[in-house]
Order: structure tokens, then C-alpha cells, then sequence
């Protein structure tokens, strides 16, 4: 079977050759028939466009390694943790933008920084351990947990009376497991859930710096304190070949190095620092940003370290044709589709810092980032647009793939003329009307840390920096942000609130000792967090996203009801 489907195309575009043979000729066959017939044959029958490949057929050998170092970083003192109402109330005072957070506060996990705490680290807000990625890239949430259990201590936390020395096996094992319970609700948050570091991808953290420095470098956004952690993470998760992988667990790519390093040296890390210069070694090594993935190429381009020319199409007409359309973007998963569109934005207008030309950062960086030597103004743009480092190369692009978006880039946009500039023009007002409906929806969070400061930029560029929607999405910044032994990091969502709430809570009943449980206080937040079935969710803009119409207008699902 798996052979008769290989040979399906093939045989297809003999049938639609020999046909085209009788009546029009060889020649005709070759150019009008045959190379149509294999291509459309590839789509419809072969391996899809969007196929993502098959395991590589060299494995990677390369391993993660960090150096072993003396003395590790550690995290200043001064950062509290603060969830719920509480939450609210510390942002909407740090910020101080007349404007109020929306949604259902229940959840809500954040840090803020205060002045004054002592640097003792067995304090509230003290400073943070020594952190050695080479024993463990994972953070324990030490900095949280201890905050938590000195926390239950005030409030009196009681520990299990423990049974009589000649206790069975079965007496002890259910102390232990009583035990562990207390232990566990020492950390439980106030208003019923399990808070935690949900970080990870070395990806994100560099777009909201992006995004914070080419609007003004606002302190509302990233603090002086906060930019400090986030050097220190940075620092704490650089690798001893000079890079940065795609999550924490992973060898140093291209993609990890290029926006790590790059939002180091927006964070104010200077280029003859020691790490800039090992992150600098190892992107000339592979040939320099031309060779790193498309994402980080979209950021680059935003921040006027590449030019548009070097980045594939994104064309926001795309969003334009009818819904039947087998490859429209509302087809896509809902993460890569609210990723793609405010890209689709960014693509289509073409923008870029208004400052990229006189700040001296950018300017330094236009070198820093190509192979020494290299005129910025001479490099390869539009021939590099489907380079990729081999580190990074997971599932090489299919050819439909690179044919498609060649065509898409010297013929459309070359040749496409008034037509192409209205239908882009009307994608572009498409996008932003569908990023401004999903701030709504999603009370500024986003579906994600991606688009969060996609979406954060592009109400900027629309509306600058005191209009409404940008001063909304400041309040949803800390809800990404989280402090560990390791430093600041952005997380891979706002948290894993009901994942790790509701896990526990089948842990508690499997362990046979439920009686020990805070149950009350897990099912109060579990119905809190219900989508749109309380009062206060209910009474948001969101509400009025969840009819028929406007679900099929912006392709979603139900959601009331659910949860995140």
C-alpha cells in the first residue's frame, strides 16, 4: 500500500501526459501539462506542503552543556509573588494608567519587586540561591515556595500526628502520605490553586524585549529591576559553546542564540562582555543570522537588524478568500493562526524601528550579528530567505513549500501592481481588526506569549503609546513573567493554574487519605476559573465574542463553560 501511494502522482501525470502527447504534442505536454500535472499531483496525492517530515535521518548527537562554574548568579533580593485580587491590585498601582484589569482575578500568579527587603535567603523576598544550570537547567521554585510555606507558618500550618513506632507498613505509608499532603498545601495559594514556573522556550522572552525597546523602553512594561533578572536568567542559561537552545533542555540552535543575545544586548549587556562575545563567536560559526529561523528573522526585521527583503511571505490578503479555501489561515492551529496573523500585520506594512538607523545599539548590531567583515547593505537578503543552519534545520521546508512563497515574493509582489497593494492594504485592516477582537476576548492576555507582544506592538504602531490598547496590554505584562533561582523568564502561557490544581486534586483522592485535602478550597477555584460563568467574567467584552457570528467571523470554538 505504502508503495502504490508513492507511485500515485507519478502515475497520474503519466495519464495526463500520454493524453496531452495525442492531442497537443511533446512540447506543449512538457510546459503546459506535465509540469502542472506533477505539481498538482505532489499536493493531492503526496506528501503535504505543511507535512512536517519524518524524523531526520541523522540523528542529533549534540547535547546540551553549561559550564561548571565556582560560584553561580544569584537573584537579588525584593521579589514577592502575589496572586488573585491581591495581583490586581499590585499592577494596577505599579502601572497607574487609569485603566483597571478585567477577568476573573482567580489564577492570577505574578511577581512584583519591593525596595528595602533583606538579602537574607531564608527571608521573605531575600535574595535567591546560587543557580547551576549544569546540574539542572530546571528551576525548583525555591524563591515561591519559600515565600509560600513562611507564609503558612504565620497562619499556623499543622503537620500530621505521627504514628507509634510499631506502626505496620501500612499505618506508615498512609503518615507518609498525610505528610506529603500537609507539605504540598504549604504551597497552595490562597485562593485554591498550585502555582508555578511555566517556563521553558528561550524564544519568548526575546520578543517582549523587542517589543519594550522599539516602543520607548516604558518601565510600565520591563522595570530596571526587572530587566536586571532577566539578564540574570540569560546569563544562568547561556551554554559553554557561546549559545542559547530553543528551550532549556535543548543544544544551542541558532534560533535560541540569535534572540537571546540580541535581547542581552537590548537589556543593556555590552558587546565586549564575555557573553556577548561567546554569543557572537557562535553565530558567525554558522554562518551568521541569515542562516536563523523565520520567527527570529520576523523579530530582527521589526527591530532593523535584517531587512523585510530576507523574510519569507506573509501576505495578510491571505485572510481575504473564501473559507473553503483548502490552505485559508483560519485552517491553521489556533496558536500558529494568532501568531501568524499579527505577522501577516508586521509583514504587510513593512515596519520597522523608526530608530534603527541613528541608535547606536542597532547599528552595532548590524555588525555583531553577520560574519565580520560583512556590508550590512550588501548582504543577500532576498537569497537568504530560505536559509536555515543546520542546527536548526528539524524538517527542512517542502520544495511546494519554497516554490509557493517564490512565487509569492517575485511575482505577486512584484507584479501584482495596484492590485496587490489594495487587497494587501485591506489584509492589513483584517489583521488588526481580528488582534484588537482577540485583546478583547482574552482580557489582553492572548493566546499566548508570541502573540502577546505581537499584538502589544502592533497597538503601538496603530495607536502609540497612550492610546487604550497599549496601555491595556501593560497591565496583562506580569502575567507572563515569572522569578526563579534562575532568574526572570517568560512563560510558555500566563501558568498551568487548572492543570496543576485539578492533577493534585486526583492525587489527593488516589491516595486513599482525601480526608487530609483542601477540597472546598480547589473546587471554589476550579469554579471560579469556569470560562465566563461567573459574574465577573461574565461581565466582560469577552461575553460578546461567544455568539454564533462572531465565533465564525474569528474562528472559535465555544468557550464558556471551559476551562483554560
Amino acid at each position: 500500500d505504502a508503495l502504490l501511494f508513492s507511485f500515485q502522482p507519478l502515475l497520474l501525470a503519466f495519464v495526463f501526459s500520454k493524453i496531452a502527447l495525442t492531442v497537443l504534442g511533446a512540447e506543449f505536454t512538457l510546459y503546459l501539462v506535465l509540469v502542472p500535472a506533477l505539481l498538482a499531483a505532489n499536493i493531492i496525492f503526496g506528501r503535504p506542503a505543511s507535512f512536517p517530515g519524518h524524523p531526520r535521518a541523522h540523528k542529533i548527537t549534540r547535547e546540551p552543556s553549561w559550564p561548571r562554574l565556582k560560584k553561580g548568579l544569584k537573584v537579588e533580593a525584593g521579589w514577592m509573588f502575589a496572586e488573585a485580587q491581591e495581583s490586581h491590585r499590585v499592577t494596577e498601582e505599579a502601572v497607574d494608567n487609569g485603566y483597571q484589569l478585567t477577568g476573573e482575578p482567580a489564577g492570577r500568579q505574578i511577581w512584583y519587586f519591593k525596595q528595602g527587603m533583606s538579602p537574607n535567603p531564608s527571608s521573605v523576598g531575600g535574595e535567591g540561591p546560587e543557580y547551576f544550570a549544569a546540574d539542572n537547567p530546571n528551576t525548583c521554585d525555591i524563591l515561591f515556595r519559600r515565600q509560600m510555606m513562611n507564609r503558612k507558618a504565620r497562619q499556623g500550618s499543622k503537620s500530621p500526628t505521627k504514628p507509634p513506632t510499631q506502626a505496620s507498613i501500612q499505618q506508615q505509608a498512609h503518615f507518609a502520605a498525610k505528610k506529603g499532603i500537609s507539605a504540598y498545601c504549604d504551597i497552595q495559594c490562597d485562593d485554591g490553586h498550585w502555582a508555578g514556573d511555566y517556563g521553558g522556550p528561550m524564544f519568548l522572552l526575546p520578543g517582549l524585549v523587542i517589543t519594550w525597546y522599539v516602543t520607548g523602553k516604558n518601565e510600565k512594561m520591563i522595570s530596571p529591576e526587572a530587566a536586571r533578572a532577566m539578564v540574570t536568567y540569560l546569563r544562568n542559561q547561556q551554554q559553554v559553546d557561546g549559545g542559547w537552545g530553543t528551550h532549556i533542555e535543548s543544544p544551542s540552535t541558532m534560533f535560541g542564540t540569535t534572540l537571546s543575545f540580541v535581547a542581552m544586548r537590548l537589556l543593556g549587556v555590552s558587546k565586549d562582555d564575555q557573553a556577548s562575545v561567546a554569543a557572537v563567536k557562535f553565530i558567525r560559526n554558522h554562518g551568521g543570522t541569515l542562516y536563523t529561523a523565520s520567527w527570529s528573522k520576523l523579530w530582527l526585521c521589526v527591530l532593523g537588524v535584517m531587512e523585510w527583503e530576507a523574510h519569507n511571505p506573509v501576505p495578510p490578503e491571505m485572510w481575504l478568500l473564501p473559507d473553503w479555501t483548502p490552505f485559508h489561515p483560519g485552517r491553521l492551529w489556533c496558536h500558529c493562526r494568532m501568531v501568524y496573523l499579527p505577522m501577516g500585520y508586521l509583514y504587510g506594512s513593512s515596519w520597522v524601528y523608526p530608530s534603527a538607523d541613528t541608535d547606536v545599539t542597532i547599528q552595532s548590531l548590524r555588525e555583531e550579528l553577520y560574519p565580520e567583515g560583512t556590508v550590512y547593505e550588501k548582504l543577500p537578503w532576498d537569497r537568504s530567505r530560505h536559509w536555515v543552519a543546520d542546527i536548526d534545520n528539524y524538517s527542512p521546508v517542502h520544495p511546494v513549500m519554497s516554490v509557493a512563497q517564490t512565487l509569492i515574493r517575485h511575482t505577486w509582489e512584484r507584479f501584482g501592481g495596484a492590485l496587490m497593494r489594495k487587497l494587501r492594504r485591506s489584509g492589513v485592516k483584517y489583521c488588526l481588526e481580528y488582534m484588537q477582537a482577540e485583546d478583547v476576548q482574552t482580557n489582553f492576555v492572548d493566546i499566548g506569549p508570541v502573540n502577546k507582544s505581537l499584538n502589544m506592538l502592533v497597538s503601538f504602531i496603530e495607536g502609540g503609546a497612550d492610546c487604550e490598547q497599549f496601555q491595556r496590554h501593560l497591565l496583562r505584562v506580569p502575567d507572563y513573567l515569572w522569578v526563579s533561582e534562575d532568574g526572570m523568564k517568560m512563560q510558555g502561557y500566563n501558568g498551568s493554574q487548572c492543570w496543576d490544581t485539578s492533577f493534585t486534586a486526583q492525587a489527593f483522592v488516589d491516595s486513599g487519605v482525601i480526608e487530609e485535602a483542601p477540597l472546598k478550597k480547589i473546587y471554589s477555584f476550579l469554579e471560579r476559573t469556569q470560562i465566563l460563568s461567573t459574574e465577573v467574567s461574565g461581565s466582560t467584552g469577552a461575553a460578546l465574542y461567544e455568539s454564533e457570528p462572531m465565533r465564525k467571523k474569528y474562528y472559535r470554538h465555544v468557550s464558556k463553560g471551559g476551562w483554560p
